[in-house]
């Protein structure tokens, strides 16, 4: 019974360092992609900027989704911990963008659909349609092509478009929820969601203000 065991964790150990053979193979490809999508927003602020005369974005950020990460989601996800599923993952890449207001995140995602090259393989709306948690945010899964010395690949890039406020919301709740580990009682998971509405309608009221003004109104 010790040398199955013994067996199947050795198994278990060499799938494991062929999986992450694989993903220091493939992360030249995620990590072209992830600077390919930054550059992409940042050059379409600078051009909203000139034209529009104020700055969609407010910032930037993106991560690498580590090796083992991806291999542990692999098994949330009800795949085999295998090297062959990397490429069931889409997120291993990712950017964030922030953006001033709700109308810049809408303004910015649909010029960066249009632009050749990139093609939207997934959308999840939850600004207009937010989790039951309170958490609002556009989500796009889109595929661009990258090249290196030798070949061009399309490679999956998971970007989040938010607001300032709905970053400051889903950073805090992140930080109550899952890094203190706590098991939050119904009435405090109640106020987490009444404090994401109230800040969604104030910031509303903020793009209301700020149009008129731009409107010279």
């Amino acid at each position: 019974m010790e040398n199955k065991k013994r067996m199947f964790d050795d198994l278990a150990l060499e799938e494991a360092e062929k999986f992450l053979l694989e993903y220091q193979r493939q992360k030249p490809w995620y990590s072209g992609a992830m600077k390919t999508v930054c550059a992409k927003f940042e050059v379409l602020d600078d051009e909203f900027s000139l034209l529009r005369g104020h700055d969609p974005i407010h910032h930037i950020e993106s991560r690498l989704k580590s090796a083992e990460s991806a291999y542990e989601k692999l098994a949330r996800r009800g795949f085999a911990q295998v090297a062959d599923n990397l490429t069931q993952l889409k997120d291993i890449a990712g950017v964030r963008v922030i953006c001033s207001y709700v109308e810049d995140v809408y303004d910015i995602a649909e010029v960066f659909l249009r632009q050749e090259g990139v093609a939207l393989l997934q959308k999840k709306d939850y600004i207009e349609n937010p989790k039951p948690n309170g958490y609002r945010s556009l989500h796009l899964i889109a595929e661009i092509p990258v090249s290196l010395s030798k070949e061009t690949r399309r490679v999956p890039v998971e970007i989040q478009l938010r607001t300032i406020s709905m970053n400051m919301w889903a950073s805090l709740e992140h930080e109550v929820s899952y890094k203190v580990n706590a098991d939050l009682l119904d009435s405090y998971r109640a106020e987490l969601k009444t404090c994401a509405d109230e800040m969604y309608a104030v910031e509303k009221k903020m793009q209301g203000i700020c149009n008129r003004i731009r409107n010279g109104k």
